[in-house]
This record gives C-alpha cells, sequence and structure tokens, in this order.
C-alpha cells in the first residue's frame, strides 16, 4: 500500500457510525490550522472525489467558500458534483478546531461551516482534536504506519517539501530504518517506475509540478533507461503500450502499477482504449482484453435465460472455465470484472441446486443444510450483491428464476410436507437446543444481541467477519417461534418470554403481558427486562458487563422489507455495523456474547407468486400466513400459534404468498425462515 491508500483509509473511516442509533455525518471536517497538507491537495483530490477545499472560488479544483462548501455537500451544485454514497471531506486549510466551536467569535467567513461540527465529524489526531501533521500522520501506529522518523528540522522540511511524491511511495519502502531528510529526498527522487507511472497518469499536471528541480531528472531517466524523451512525445499511447506490453525495462514499471493501478484513475481509464498488435501478447496486460470479454460474457448471459434448467447450468459452468483465467488479472482487482463476479456466484448457485435436497425428518433436513446446503442461498444472494445496475440485477434476478427458484419451492414443499407429518420440531414441549423456540440464558454477564432477521446463511458471512477478531465464536441453531414473524418469534427469545401469552381473540400475532392483559411492547421488554436485572442498552452504550444485557437492531429486517430484489446489497454493509457494535462490547470488557435471532425470510428473485385463501376462512390475512376463523374446515397446512395453541395459522403453500408480489418476506414455513442460527462469543 502507499502512502496515499493509508491517508484515504484513514479519512474515510472517520464516517463510521452504527447505522441502528445514528445518523450518517454530513460531512467530514479536516483541519489543518498550520496548513501542511495543502502542497498535496491536488493530488490528494484525484485519489479523493468526495473531497473540497475551503478558499477562493476555483470550481474545477473544488475549492470554494463557506457559502460555496455548504451548497456542495447537500448536493445543489452544477459546478461541483460530489460522488454519491460517500461523506464529503471538507479540508480547512489555516483552520483550527477552537475557531469553529467558539460560534460567537467564528469569523464571518467561517460561520456558514460552523453548524457542520453537530451534524459531522472530525478527522481528528486523538480526542483532544489535534490536527493530524504530517508528521504525526508519518510516525503513529493507529494509522498503520509507524515510521521511525528524524524530528530535526531539516528532515521534517524536507518531509513537507516532497509530500506529493511521497504519498506515492509504498510504504514498505520506508519501514525498517531511521529516515532522515536525505533518505526521504533520494526515495522520491529515484523511483523512475513510479515517476513514469505517475506521468502517464497526468502528463501535464505532473511536469508543473515538478517544475525545474525534478523534471530534469525525470526526462533523462527517460531518456537513458526508456529510451523516449517525454518532451517530444505528443501521443502518449504509444508509451502506454509499452507498458502493458511489459518488456525490458519496462517489466519492473509493469509490476508497480499491478500494486498502485487503484490510485492511477486516469492512466486506468487511458488503457481502455489501447489494444495488442499481433497474435503474440499478454492478455491480462490489456485492460481492451478484459472489457472485450465482459461485454461477450454479458451478451451470452443474457440470452441463456431462457434455457431449460439443466443446460443453463451446463451452458453457466462452461462459460466459467472459459473466463477463470480472468479471476487472476489485475483488471479483477480494480473491480472491472463484474459480469465474471456475477458468473462465479451463478455458477456456484447451480452446483448447489443441481443435487435434490430432501429429508427424512425436518431436523434432518436442517442437519444437511447447515453442512452443504445454506451455500446456495447464500450463493444467490451474493449473485445479486455483486449486480451493479438495473441490466445486471435483472439478467441475474431472470437466471435465478430458472435455477434457484423451482430449487426453493422443491425444498420448501418437501419440509412443509414433513411438519404434516411429523409436526413442527420447534414446538416448545420439544427438547435439545434445536428444538427450544424460547431462549434461556443462565451465564452471568453475557450480552445478548438480537439482530432481526438474521438468516442462517446470512449467520455464515457475519461468522466470518467475527473469527477475523481475537474472540471464539460458535455458530449453532434454533428453530424460530410460529409463525416466523417478529411480532411473535422476537418476543419467545427475549428473557422475558415466561410472562407472555396470546389471546384467542388475536389478530396481529403480539402476545401480551399475562399478569396486565397489556400487548408486549419495547416498553414493556425494557421494564420487564428491568424486573429481572437485565440491562436493556440503547443505541451504543456498552452497560455493566458484570450483568446479563439485551441489546437489538432491526436493520436487515427492515432494509429486507424497504429494498426488496435489491436487499442483498445491504446485507454485508449491515453485518459491518454489527461486527462494529460487538467490538464496541469487547472493548467495554464483555467476555460472553450471544447473538440471537427471531426468523429467516425468504427472497424470490422473481417475487412470490400468489396462493388462494378463502376468505371466508380467516380473520387475517399476511404474505406468508393468515390466522383462521375458529372452528374452520380448511386443507391448509396447519400450525398453532406459538402463543396460544388454540389460534390455528394457515401456512402459505411452497414459497407463494397469500398476499403476492414481494421478493423478500416472512412468516411462513420454510427452513430459510424456520432455521434461526444461535452465535456464542466468548473472548480471552
Amino acid at each position: 500500500m502507499q502512502l496515499i491508500d493509508y491517508l484515504i483509509e484513514q479519512l474515510r473511516s472517520s464516517a463510521k457510525y452504527n447505522s441502528a442509533v445514528q445518523v450518517a455525518p454530513a460531512a467530514i471536517l479536516w483541519t489543518d490550522i498550520e496548513c501542511q497538507w495543502q502542497p498535496a491537495m491536488p493530488f490528494i483530490k484525484q485519489h479523493i472525489p468526495e473531497l473540497i477545499e475551503l478558499g477562493t472560488y476555483n470550481p474545477e479544483e473544488r475549492i470554494g467558500p463557506a457559502i460555496w462548501i455548504k451548497c456542495a455537500i447537500a448536493g445543489v451544485l452544477e459546478d461541483c458534483e460530489l460522488p454519491k454514497g460517500k461523506t464529503p471531506i471538507i479540508y480547512l486549510p489555516g483552520v483550527g478546531r477552537k475557531d469553529l466551536r467558539a460560534i460567537e467569535q467564528c469569523p464571518d467567513e467561517l460561520r456558514p461551516l460552523a453548524e457542520l461540527q453537530y451534524r459531522g465529524c472530525w478527522w481528528a489526531y486523538n480526542s483532544a482534536g489535534r490536527d493530524w501533521s504530517v508528521g504525526s500522520f508519518l510516525t503513529n501506529p493507529r494509522v498503520g504506519l509507524e515510521l521511525d522518523v528524524a524530528k530535526d528540522k531539516k528532515t521534517q522540511e524536507a518531509i513537507l517539501n516532497i509530500l506529493p511524491d511521497l504519498l506515492e511511495t509504498p510504504a514498505e519502502q520506508l519501514k525498517g530504518k531511521k529516515l532522515e531528510a536525505q533518505d526521504f529526498i533520494s526515495i522520491v527522487m529515484d523511483d523512475p517506475a513510479k515517476d513514469i507511472l505517475a506521468w502517464l497518469n497526468n502528463p501535464e499536471a505532473k511536469k508543473h509540478a515538478w517544475g525545474e528541480n525534478k523534471w530534469p531528472v525525470f526526462k533523462q531517466a527517460c531518456i537513458s533507461q526508456f529510451n523516449f524523451d517525454p518532451d517530444a512525445i505528443s501521443d502518449i499511447s504509444a508509451i502506454t503500450y509499452n507498458l502493458c506490453e511489459a518488456q525490458g525495462e519496462w517489466q519492473a514499471v509493469w509490476e508497480r502499477f499491478k500494486d498502485t493501478a487503484h490510485n492511477l484513475p486516469y492512466l486506468v481509464e487511458k488503457l481502455k482504449t489501447i489494444t495488442p498488435d499481433g497474435l503474440a501478447f499478454e492478455a491480462s496486460h490489456f485492460l481492451s482484453e478484459n472489457l472485450k470479454d465482459e461485454a461477450e460474457l454479458a451478451n451470452k448471459l443474457a440470452n441463456i435465460i431462457s434455457e431449460m434448467p439443466t443446460e443453463l447450468r451446463q451452458q453457466l459452468t462452461a462459460l466459467f472455465k472459459l473466463h477463470e483465467q480472468r479471476k487472476n488479472w489485475l483488471w479483477q482487482k480494480l473491480d472491472m470484472s463484474p459480469w465474471l463476479n456475477i458468473l462465479e456466484q451463478l455458477v456456484s448457485v447451480a452446483q448447489h441446486t443441481q443435487i435434490n435436497f430432501t429429508g427424512p425428518s425436518a431436523e434432518a433436513m436442517a442437519q444437511t443444510y447447515k453442512e452443504r446446503f445454506w451455500q446456495a442461498d447464500a450463493a444467490a444472494i451474493n449473485a445479486m450483491a455483486a449486480a451493479t445496475d438495473l441490466n445486471q440485477e435483472q439478467v441475474v434476478a431472470d437466471i435465478l428464476t430458472v435455477i434457484y427458484t423451482p430449487w426453493l419451492e422443491a425444498v420448501t414443499l418437501h419440509f412443509q410436507r414433513l411438519i404434516k407429518e411429523e409436526g413442527y420440531p420447534g414446538k416448545p414441549s420439544s427438547v435439545g437446543e434445536i428444538n427450544e423456540s424460547t431462549a434461556t440464558y443462565n451465564t452471568n454477564g453475557q450480552a445478548v444481541f438480537f439482530v432481526d432477521g438474521l438468516r442462517f446463511d446470512t449467520a455464515k458471512m457475519l461468522e466470518d467477519k467475527l473469527n477475523k477478531l481475537n474472540i471464539t465464536v460458535n455458530l449453532t441453531s434454533n428453530w424460530c417461534a410460529l409463525p416466523s414473524l417478529t411480532a411473535t418469534a422476537k418476543a419467545a427469545v427475549t428473557p422475558v418470554a415466561d410472562i407472555l401469552s396470546g389471546t384467542q381473540e388475536n389478530d396481529n400475532f403480539i402476545p401480551e403481558i399475562t399478569e396486565s392483559g397489556s400487548e408486549f411492547s419495547s416498553y414493556h421488554l425494557s421494564s420487564a427486562l428491568g424486573k429481572k436485572d437485565w440491562q436493556f442498552l440503547k443505541e451504543l452504550d456498552t452497560g455493566n458487563p458484570t450483568i446479563n444485557a439485551w441489546l437489538q437492531t432491526g436493520d436487515l429486517d427492515n432494509m429486507g422489507h424497504k429494498q426488496q430484489l435489491k436487499m442483498p446489497r445491504y446485507i454485508d454493509s449491515i453485518l459491518n455495523d454489527v461486527v462494529t457494535r460487538i467490538e464496541g462490547l469487547i472493548a467495554a470488557g464483555w467476555k460472553n456474547i450471544r447473538i440471537v435471532t427471531d426468523h429467516g425470510w425468504l427472497w424470490v428473485p422473481g417475487k412470490l407468486a400468489e396462493a388462494s385463501i378463502s376468505k371466508n376462512q380467516v380473520k387475517k390475512r399476511l404474505a406468508r400466513c393468515a390466522i383462521l376463523k375458529d372452528n374452520v374446515s380448511t386443507d391448509e397446512l396447519k400450525v398453532p400459534w406459538h402463543w396460544n395453541e388454540n389460534v390455528s395459522v394457515a401456512m402459505a403453500p411452497g414459497i407463494a404468498g397469500y398476499m403476492a408480489g414481494d421478493y423478500y418476506n416472512h412468516g411462513g414455513l420454510s427452513i430459510q425462515e424456520c432455521l434461526t442460527p444461535v452465535i456464542n462469543i466468548t473472548t480471552p
């Protein structure tokens, strides 16, 4: 990684927030009272498109006064459109945090920005709010650099003089030695491969930035080592071709390019038009070849969606064999092979769904699902998550409708037949953890983290993320309370389930407090937890690690209902929020954390089909289930309501719904909705 990579990572990470309890910051404020970073700002802006600078109006350079900055982050300027999905970064040269904090004394030219200290966040060196100086950035272990830099005036001045070039230097090149002034000067002046790439990326800007000091040195290196004069080049296409060909001296330049291409956006863009000559060439070096393969693959996938399942699976496998080598190309690392990513996941779906998934019992199916078949659901979700535009979404949905939806339907129908024959394994009278429908918590000092809608395959993703921490992670499973709706199933996994029951006249699946007859709510949960000496942790509270605690997030289920077909795109981000919350608990001293959930869900790429049920038979109809009227006769699959066995619930057949049209929903009877994960975490 180059130093600029560490800088980007630090800046952007300062905007991290917990979406369950916070709103996204409006901006990141970067104060620099000594203007140390300003000479490198043109270079830094090339790599951070969301960065804007306070100064004299110059929209082409993303510089403007305070009121212009406010308009820019609000997205109402035509002369400065910041990228969506990234928190704007406001660089404030010559400004300190105190200048903004004392609003009454704040200079007039800064006052429009003062309120951002409350809606935004700071990029600050420590909790006291010191600016990140260049020196502290290089030496501080928090950013992963921890360089050994001399503190004398000559060295510090040298660093600032060469800062733009220094930011392009790989960090490994600087580690392991005492760095003084001459070391920094030698590093940035004696690196022709880096300089050629920087020049190819933006020739005019680099020549201007290097000026009379470095340009002659660079020119001489090009003539002596690479046999070209940069001053005599009117069209750099030939030089760019040499980079792709990577012969002789250019091999080292190509190797450096592979490590730094993500920081050379203009050069990468130019490479789209560089095509190989003749028949003997290394295709992996030419972006144009990768783009051609991507276009051909997109066309192939769009044209096979009408095939039958067996033929479609065969064609997907054949296509992947043809394109698999591109996984190792540079362009894959630069996220420039989206169709290849999609194809890989579709092949995984094809492989896992070509085998019949049945079993002699629901519990046997659960075991097989946990061992293997969760991967079919995960691959389907990952395929849609890899789609980056509407066209890709539609192609993925069409292919999954052929190879995934019929498999999901067959698995669910078999599961429902088993339940009809032997009963639901999660009924309260069953024994053993997999047969629990209510959670029991006996450990003192355990934090129980409820994550609404954490399906088993999604929990496997979470498990992978948690395993990267220095903790012990154990994933087990449970059967949810029926029907698999939040109102019913969340109440069943709370520590206060013993004070709840259900009324015969219920029409919303919400249990009540047995003693008072009040509908169970968040207020009652918090109150009842307190009576049991449990803590209810809100927002980012970490509580007392010696007393049991309950905390919760509904982001995953909420996002599914809201985003529907697009829901897979957001899963990874939501799970990252869960991991961040867990890291906070661990840092606060919690040694035992248990993640529980209420239900899983179905995600159907072609929407839920509609199943009919007579209006005369039901009190209330939902997407995947319905409350039956008392004493009615029906052919529907029936189960008792968890909170009152006298209330009969009709389950929609297969993966259909009594209310059609959703891509995402739950409440029915499928292994994806009913088999729920439990993750136990212990720390050293």
